[in-house]
């Protein structure tokens, strides 16, 4: 999977810095925004392209973190 880097810098203009991570499977991406930041998720499927797709992801919540959030990427159609 491919995203360019001017998809990228859109991504960190609209909805804050963030770091890239494999995914959880094979041809998977994860987003993470600040520290497990919520982000909107409309907003970000607007941003790359339509051929792939973002899921939100509630990786954890504790008490004293609160929720923390990944955004997975993966090719539409894909389970």
């Amino acid at each position: 999977m491919r995203i360019s880097i001017e998809v990228l810098e859109k991504i960190a203009n609209d909805c804050g810095s963030f770091e890239i991570g494999d995914g959880y499977t094979y041809g998977e991406l994860t987003l993470r925004f600040g520290y497990w930041r919520k982000v909107n998720l409309e907003t970000l499927q607007t941003l790359i392209p339509q051929h792939l797709e973002v899921k939100l992801n509630l990786v954890d919540e504790d008490d004293d973190c609160g929720e923390l959030y990944n955004y997975i990427i993966t090719p539409r159609g894909v389970a």
